[in-house]
């Protein structure tokens, strides 16, 4: 009892912190099956805080739900409360002739989920700050971006450490169709989410780099990286399912990100070394969003050589990943690119040969550190010899069970360990 006194009265002896709880707002959740809610889900299972998720309540048919994971997401934190979200009839027709029209301001501001948030503030007074144990600090997860502008709002109201988790660039995310008036608009929200917030999370230092950059060295000093994450999953460790090696693509192609950089290489390869291609086969494995495969080159190529099958589930993603002999990034030409796709994450969990047809930058030099294969997509002699030397290694490397990827780059990204950084972040707030 004296060493137990001791220890309370004496300021000099370390004092043993208290477990903060957390309070997260992420629209995309389980059932929900996008890579934003795989990513949520997988690093609120592994921290060791007691946490409130709010997340959204919602279901639309061309949504990839998985249904099975929605009851077990309720034992895995300490309150799960699910806020409706819909849409009425009279938005959805003005989002239809927004798309068609493209007006200043219909869903930019920053986009459509905004009007989720008085629904998540009300639910927020009557379902978490009622209970006797109430949250220390808040974590807002996006995109969506309006999960960060609601965070606005709860700061101002709950007054809470708050730590704002980009899985995207905002303003400067070049898939945005920004037009002059909603940029200003989102430049403003941007800034003041980073001025407000007391940590900024992003995915990769090429991505803190490109956001910061525009802010003062006070604001840049609360930014922190913390990567996406992958599981271990030794229930998919499979025997061989062909004689022939198999390279996949899993995740959808749209816009610039097309298969047409390896279709290229492919048919160049044909007709300097087509024996290099008698056994390997392609699949693409994800929408393709009405891409003209044919006049991208599937038409020039042997039949079976390079296949494409639509979305399947998370679960059969990653059993398609662990199965493959090789597995395949495709990015969008770029001078540079800073985006760290969780699938490439997944891939390094699968720990099979990579080759990234990617532009310099995030993914690229991730793909260089584990020791594989990449090209910018704008190069097409260095893509043809890229992927040459690439089949070469998997054929070879055929029926091996040994874990591909150097192993201290792979534990990087392991579950635990980025749970731990994100604790890390949360008792520096705390």
């Amino acid at each position: 009892m004296s060493g137990l006194t001791d220890h309370l009265n004496n300021p000099s002896l370390p004092q043993e912190r208290s477990t903060p709880r957390l309070l997260a707002l992420s629209f995309y959740y389980p059932p929900a099956n996008n890579p934003r809610a795989v990513q949520v889900d997988r690093l609120i299972r592994h921290v060791h805080l007691p946490t409130s998720m709010v997340c959204a309540e919602y279901d639309e048919r061309n949504d990839r739900m998985d249904h099975m994971r929605k009851a077990k997401t309720h034992t895995l934190v300490e309150q799960c409360v699910r806020v409706p979200y819909y849409e009425s009839r009279w938005r959805k027709l003005t989002q239809r002739f927004a798309h068609r029209f493209d007006p200043l301001l219909i869903d930019k501001r920053p986009d459509k989920f905004v009007n989720w948030k008085p629904a998540v503030v009300k639910a927020v007074d009557e379902t978490v700050m009622s209970r006797a144990k109430k949250p220390d600090v808040l974590v807002t997860f996006g995109s969506p971006m309006s999960d960060h502008v609601i965070g606005l709002e709860l700061k101002r109201r709950l007054n809470l450490p708050w730590i704002a988790h980009f899985s995207d660039p905002w303003v400067d995310n070049i898939f945005k169709n920004f037009n002059w008036l909603t940029k200003s608009i989102n430049v403003a929200l941007e800034r003041r989410v980073i001025e407000t917030a007391d940590r900024v999370i992003f995915t990769s230092a090429e991505t803190l780099d490109l956001v910061m950059r525009k802010y003062s060295p006070a604001l840049r000093s609360k930014s922190r990286v913390l990567p996406h994450s992958f599981e271990i999953r030794a229930d998919l460790l499979t025997k061989e399912t062909s004689d022939s090696p198999v390279v996949r693509y899993v995740g959808d192609m749209y816009g610039q990100r097309t298969p047409e950089p390896l279709l290229r290489a492919l048919r160049e390869l044909l007709a300097r070394d087509p024996d290099l291609l008698n056994e390997v086969r392609f699949e693409f494995v994800g929408s393709t969003h009405d891409l003209k495969l044919n006049e991208m080159g599937l038409a020039d190529l042997p039949k079976g050589l390079v296949t494409f099958q639509s979305t399947v589930s998370y679960e059969e993603s990653l059993a398609l990943m662990y199965s493959a002999d090789g597995l395949l990034v495709i990015d969008a030409p770029a001078e540079r690119s800073v985006f760290l796709p969780s699938k490439l994450i997944d891939y390094v969990g699968a720990a099979k040969p990579i080759f990234g047809i990617t532009p310099p930058g995030t993914a690229s030099r991730l793909i260089t550190e584990l020791g594989g294969w990449i090209s910018d997509p704008s190069n097409k002699d260095a893509t043809r010899q890229a992927l040459g030397s690439f089949i070469r290694f998997i054929t070879h490397r055929k029926g091996s069970n040994a874990e591909w990827g150097d192993q201290a780059v792979r534990s990087r990204f392991d579950a635990h360990v980025v749970a731990r950084e994100f604790e890390e972040i949360v008792q520096d707030c705390f």
